[in-house]
């Protein structure tokens, strides 16, 4: 009897306080839009590698995100040692010399590397960095402190050209690496620019505004232009005349200041060359000098243009953020913070980077190869990672790689583009003219596979963080009558991309789609209605997933301090995530613990080996991190299939490092782990239930309760979890949902 009154109670308080929620949005209204694709207007090819990603710090994010270009660059690489693939992190970390790109010995096993996982995840395009900075790191021996800057025996001194034959096995004991020995260490290895395996693009070095704060010990004065560029021009020749089909990119500009002056703060140096010129901006006099020095020496020596885009008003918060790419493109728009205030002679950016290629060197490329709008771990970093892929396409950029890791909803922005549907869905490749009403509210981007507009992609967003988004598509000037569409959508509160809605009579080639507040979608239109047959909305376009939640970790850990983690069936481990409380003792203002998981592994041959995963866990209550499994473990520092061989993993402690112990003082960092959820592919899915919407396999008062909260509240369900709370199938949620629910429960 108390189960049934209960049940009643709940009936009664949703009933009486509650009105209909249409769909899974419960915004307190919703606003118009229209979105025109004229098919018949300007087309544009969309370069392929514009969906691409960083390599360093993502390693284990490629079965997350579906990318078709990676960059290795960053501040590691300028002091990356290719012979011993030693390298030194600089102001990062405590100028640190030391195996974090690689614990090989083998001559250049980091491109070595890049090349094979770019291989593993079917990316095409490869790019790497080449050292210019004047040292790289001479050993792994840990910091170097400000008595052992350059030159010492911590540094090996970086020449352009050897005298003499090209080795292949480049001496140790020289106390000097070559350039152009690496790079044809690289082609003999891997293959020349052309082959599946080699190097597309060579950047010349990374962000050299920047050497004198992020590697002082080895730069210690501001770059000049004249030395940048007496060594890019060099640099760039040496590359062509080893491997001519190579695109060479620079010069990694790490954003607005660097665009204007490079380094130079007080104008020491620019203001004259400006004054001489005319130039706008330093990116002028970068492309003037280079396209001198083209006509000096018979070929082009640089093909990519590349810059660095940190948007400094999605710094600001979420609604910045939302707005922060229409300074990429819009004309007038004013961000919120001081690019908005005072750069306005140069806004929209991309339209005048184009305007000094267009002048002083044309038909360079421009790549963007760091760029991040954060958000990473809310749906405000999908919608502007959407909108900014749709606007690189726009602006014509021919390559772009994001920078960061462990950004689930930025990784969404990607895919909607590259794999939409789970199953290699992309983005069409020819850009068509598509506007909205108005780009606060929703940017939309339309595309075409080459001439053929039997398919259409159309990437549209609503970034209304409280009304829902009611839109008509209209597709003009083409003969085409399209019959179906498929709207595939990340929404507020998963990152996951789940098939939104199957619209299976559109007619009048006008598409009608609802958006719920604050989301991102890829609308697929087809002339062919059977092209969606068997889609069923609200589903979830990942595999489903099966989950082990461990929180009594006590009685998990060994005598040894180690916690040991039951595997059930390791070919189907997915993730491990780790949720821990991290301390100082000494109140350090930051601290991290290395951790790694020691696994026992078995390869196809039914061999055992010994290898790791490694992870941190950083200052903080209540932070996570997580280790994926593709089922390829390292082995002899090779990338091989195998399996965890005895049925766990161990958790393990490897180093700390906080504020306090990087001043020399004494400090306890504690790392306690208070859950380990374990994630698994589910290899039978299983078949839910109208009113299971928790989805647990029995319907309980728990599904009642689930479905109350989100009337009132409206949070607490998900998309996939829609269909099961719909209990009246209507397509809506409301009390009526909650008193069939009623009437299930009771039978």
């Amino acid at each position: 009897m108390k189960y049934k009154a209960l049940i009643a109670a709940v009936l009664v308080t949703a009933a009486t306080v509650l009105a209909p929620i249409s769909g899974a949005d419960a915004s307190d209204g919703s606003y118009s839009m229209n979105v025109s694709v004229n098919l018949g207007g300007e087309r544009k090819a969309i370069s392929p590698y514009i969906y691409g990603i960083n390599q360093y710090g993502n390693q284990n994010s490629y079965d997350q995100v579906t990318a078709t270009a990676i960059r290795q660059g960053g501040n590691r690489m300028t002091a990356y040692n290719w012979e011993t693939n030693a390298s030194n992190a600089g102001s990062d970390w405590k100028n640190s010399s030391d195996n974090n790109l690689s614990n090989s010995e083998r001559p250049a096993d980091c491109v070595q590397v890049l090349s094979k996982e770019a291989a593993k995840n079917n990316i095409n395009y490869k790019m790497t960095t080449l050292q210019m900075a004047g040292y790289v790191s001479a050993d792994k021996n840990g910091s170097v402190s400000a008595s052992e800057a350059a030159p010492s025996d911590r540094w090996n001194k970086v020449e352009f050209r050897k005298s003499g034959a090209l080795s292949m096995d480049p001496d140790l004991t020289d106390g000097t690496v070559y350039m152009d020995e690496y790079i044809n260490y690289i082609v003999n290895t891997l293959g020349n620019s052309q082959s599946a395996t080699g190097i597309q693009g060579y950047s010349l070095d990374n962000e050299p505004a920047l050497w004198h704060h992020t590697h002082s010990l080895i730069h210690p004065e501001e770059v000049s232009m004249k030395e940048l560029h007496e060594k890019s021009i060099e640099l760039a020749s040496i590359v062509k005349e080893i491997d001519p089909g190579a695109e060479v990119f620079g010069p990694a500009l790490y954003g607005y200041t660097a665009y204007d002056h490079l380094a130079d703060d007080d104008a020491s140096e620019w203001g004259q060359i400006q004054s001489q010129n005319g130039y706008n901006w330093y990116i002028d006099y970068y492309l003037d000098t280079m396209k001198q020095a083209e006509e000096e020496c018979g070929t082009r020596l640089l093909d990519v243009l590349d810059i660095h885009y940190y948007s400094e008003s999605a710094r600001v918060g979420t609604e910045d953020r939302l707005q922060s790419v229409r300074t990429l493109y819009e004309e007038g728009f004013v961000e919120n913070s001081w690019i908005g205030q005072w750069c306005q002679q140069n806004l929209p950016l991309l339209p005048t980077v184009q305007e000094s290629i267009d002048k002083y060197y044309p038909g360079t490329k421009l790549a963007i190869s760091e760029y991040n709008f954060g958000g990473g771990d809310e749906i405000s970093g999908t919608i502007a990672q959407a909108e900014a892929l749709g606007c690189y396409a726009d602006a014509g950029v021919y390559f772009a790689t994001m920078w960061g890791n462990d950004c689930p909803y930025i990784y969404s922005g990607i895919n909607l583009y590259t794999n939409y549907d789970g199953k290699g869905g992309c983005f069409g490749d020819t850009l068509v003219d598509t506007q909205t009403d108005d780009v606060s509210l929703a940017s939309s981007y339309s595309a075409i596979n080459g001439t053929d507009d039997s398919v259409v992609t159309t990437m549209l967003t609503n970034k209304s963080m409280t009304e829902a988004q009611d839109t008509v598509i209209t597709f003009s000037n083409t003969d085409t009558e399209y019959r179906a569409a498929a709207v595939y959508a990340v929404c507020n509160g998963s990152s996951d991309i789940q098939l939104l809605d199957v619209i299976d009579d559109v007619k009048d080639n006008q598409v009608t789609v609802t958006l719920p507040a604050l989301s991102a979608a890829m609308i697929v239109t087809t002339d062919d209605a059977s092209d969606f047959e068997g889609l069923t909305p609200g589903q979830d376009q990942d595999p489903q997933q099966r989950e082990v939640i461990f929180e009594d970790i006590a009685s998990m850990t060994n005598a040894d301090g180690e916690i040991v983690i039951p595997i059930d069936d390791a070919e189907n481990l997915e993730e491990i995530e780790f949720t821990a409380n991290v301390s100082s003792s000494a109140g350090s203002s930051w601290a991290t613990v290395g951790c790694a998981l020691s696994i026992n592994a078995a390869d196809e041959n039914g061999e055992v080996f010994w290898t790791s995963k490694t992870f941190n866990m950083t200052l903080g209550n209540d932070v996570q991190n997580s280790v994926r499994f593709d089922g390829t473990f390292t082995k002899d520092e090779e990338d091989i299939n195998a399996v965890i061989s005895d049925g766990k993993v161990i958790v393990q402690r490897w180093w700390e490092a906080s504020e306090k112990l990087d001043n020399g003082e004494t400090d306890n960092v504690s790392c306690n782990y208070t859950k380990i959820r374990v994630l698994y592919k589910e290899t039978s899915q299983m078949a839910y239930a109208v009113g299971d919407i928790n989805m647990d396999g029995s319907i309980t008062i728990a599904d009642a309760v689930l479905l109350q909260k989100f009337l009132l509240t409206g949070v607490g369900i998900t998309q996939d979890q829609f269909s099961y709370a719909d209990c009246t199938c209507d397509t809506k949620l409301n009390a009526m949902d909650l008193a069939r629910l009623r009437n299930i429960l009771l039978g």
